[in-house]
């Protein structure tokens, strides 16, 4: 048979293949595959995904060969054309050597440029910081959890949470919970540099920070 003749006979089969599919089958990805809320979160400025991971694991190393963090999400889908890429259900452990590690987690996220997926380790300093250096949107439910030991952890609440992994460092301008082992503190904001183990708390003019002793808690 001529070449042009099987062309459009492969032509045909998948015309027919494609009108024998029920409507839900010919969905795209975005609306058959994502979870309701995250198609509502999507929209149609995103794009179609190019990768879409389910019960992913990610691990990055440093440059020098050591564990920078590991990324666990129920769903990853990276759309390229806006360089974003949704998550549900992040933990995010951060790993600091022979200290404990950070652990972050949210009930949804994304990260916002570069690849979306694969974290520069470079780790710059805030002076040299890139202008296009990725970051993490936490959203619902963020805590960030350090355990040196079952009697001494800092275990922190907010509603949305920044972090730059890279610089290894947080924002957040919503109010946030530190439950700590010698008590509980309340804040308008904060901002966090993990790498050093520093956490710097702020007021505002109707919601001061506050801190609450828990005696039984003390030494």
């Amino acid at each position: 048979m001529p070449r042009t003749h099987w062309l459009i006979l492969a032509i045909g089969v998948a015309l027919l293949l494609f009108v024998s599919l029920a409507p839900d089958q010919r969905r795209p990805v975005t609306e058959s595959l994502l979870p309701d809320p995250e198609r509502d979160a999507v929209g149609l400025e995103l794009g179609e995904p190019d990768l879409l991971l389910e019960g992913a694991v990610i691990t990055q190393f440093r440059q020098d060969g050591s564990l920078h963090y590991r990324l666990y999400a129920n769903r990853i889908a990276h759309f390229p054309a806006t360089e974003q890429t949704l998550l549900t259900q992040p933990r995010l452990l951060l790993d600091q050597g022979e200290a404990a590690p950070w652990e972050l987690s949210a009930s949804q996220g994304r990260i916002l440029g570069g690849s979306g997926l694969m974290l520069d380790a470079a780790a710059p300093t805030p002076d040299t910081e890139r202008p296009g250096a990725e970051r993490v949107e936490l959203e619902d439910n963020v805590r960030i959890v350090r355990r040196r030991s079952a009697e001494h952890f800092v275990d922190l609440s907010t509603e949305a949470l920044t972090l730059f992994p890279e610089l290894e460092y947080a924002e957040t301008d919503r109010p946030v919970m530190i439950e700590t082992d010698s008590g509980r503190t309340t804040a308008a904001s904060l901002s966090a540099d993990l790498t050093a183990g520093r956490l710097l708390l702020a007021s505002a003019e109707e919601d001061r920070v506050h801190t609450i002793i828990t005696p039984e808690r003390l030494p």
